[in-house]
């Protein structure tokens, strides 16, 4: 008897979920069951010409003010594309406003900064009872 009752039990947990499935089918529109309809847009140029100048707008100081040289201007090495890629920095200066470039650079000096002071500061190395 008490196999009698799993199967039992069973298909109406599959009789349930098969409705269930019926009536999302049935109550949900085909064409909405994805993709939900696209709403009426106005002025959307607007925000994105704000945004691309407020962009721009960002890196005219750099521009502007750009009269000084790096120490490798006009050089060869600044015209050899493999490593000129590396050095950028150092043939144009302009470049240290690109965060691409500007990070790795921060990235060194702080990383050096911080090892050399928990070498010479005695305060900054860990407790050796604590190990």
């Amino acid at each position: 008897m008490a196999r009698r009752t799993r199967t039992s039990t069973l298909s109406v947990v599959l009789a349930l979920a098969a409705a269930c499935l019926l009536a999302q089918l049935a109550l949900t529109p085909l064409s909405a069951a994805f993709i939900s309809p696209r709403a009426e847009q106005k002025n959307v140029e607007v925000p994105a010409v704000l945004g691309a100048l407020a962009a721009l707008g960002t890196s005219l100081p750099a521009q502007a003010s750009y009269n000084w040289n790096g120490p490798l201007t006009g050089s060869e090495i600044c015209s050899t594309k493999p490593i000129v890629w590396l050095i950028y920095p150092l043939c144009d200066p302009v470049f240290l406003v690109s965060p691409i470039y500007l990070f790795p650079i921060t990235l060194i000096v702080f990383g050096s900064l911080i090892t050399v002071l928990n070498l010479l500061i005695p305060a900054t190395q860990p407790d050796e009872d604590l190990r």
